[in-house]
């Protein structure tokens, strides 16, 4: 197995959380799960420090990095532009099918305890809603950008009134498209992202409403 097919499936467990932040990254280990000497394995953890998916620890050994808060911040500015550009176009399209679909998943999000379970269907909960986008670039970059959001969130542990807020944040957007009304929609769903990266951080945010 050459190095760039080891940093290819690194990285694929970094962004999808299967590695951990802050899971140190044995040469080692990674050597004897791929089956190759170490030299490969140690050029594709230089790829991976080189693109910021890992650190390296006082101790010089290499970890996954975790997200800072500059940059989650980022993440949620920089979604909250594009998803709500996506929900405008969709808006004036979406059809009663998906906002049931959207509905539908919210119920099962509620219901659900699995912290993978419930990044994917948090993912189609959004990706329902901007079905009525037409722009396949524009949701492509979306998608990109949750996934990179994904490490941070699959090992956050979600409390009884969170839990609450994350559906009720959810429902008041599908209210406000069903209504056909995007000035609404769009100022629940930057508020729910803000939300989102606020209790992530563990940080206060002011009232949007």
């Amino acid at each position: 197995m050459d190095p760039k097919s080891i940093f290819s499936e690194l990285k694929d467990e970094i962004e999808s959380g299967e590695l951990a932040p802050g899971s140190v990254l044995k040469q080692e280990s990674i050597a004897e799960r791929f089956g190759v000497s170490r030299q490969p394995v140690r050029q594709a953890l230089d790829r991976l420090l080189g693109s910021g998916l890992a650190v390296r620890r006082p101790d010089r050994s290499l970890a996954v990095a975790i997200l800072s808060v500059r940059e989650a911040t980022e993440l949620c500015e920089v979604r909250a532009i594009l998803e709500v550009a996506a929900l405008e176009q969709s808006v004036p399209g979406l059809q009663p099918s998906a906002l049931r679909k959207a509905e539908r998943l919210n119920d099962e999000l509620f219901a659900e305890y699995d912290p993978s379970r419930i990044l994917e269907l948090d993912q189609q909960f959004h990706l329902a809603l901007y079905s009525g986008c037409k722009n396949t670039r524009l949701l492509k970059t979306i998608g990109d950008l949750r996934r990179e959001s994904r490490r941070a969130t699959l090992h956050q542990e979600r409390g009884a009134q969170e839990r609450i807020d994350f559906f009720e944040e959810h429902a008041a957007i599908v209210a406000a498209c069903a209504r056909r009304d995007f000035d609404a929609a769009a100022q629940y769903l930057r508020c729910h992202l803000t939300q989102t990266t606020a209790r992530l951080l563990s940080v206060p945010t002011k009232d949007h409403s």
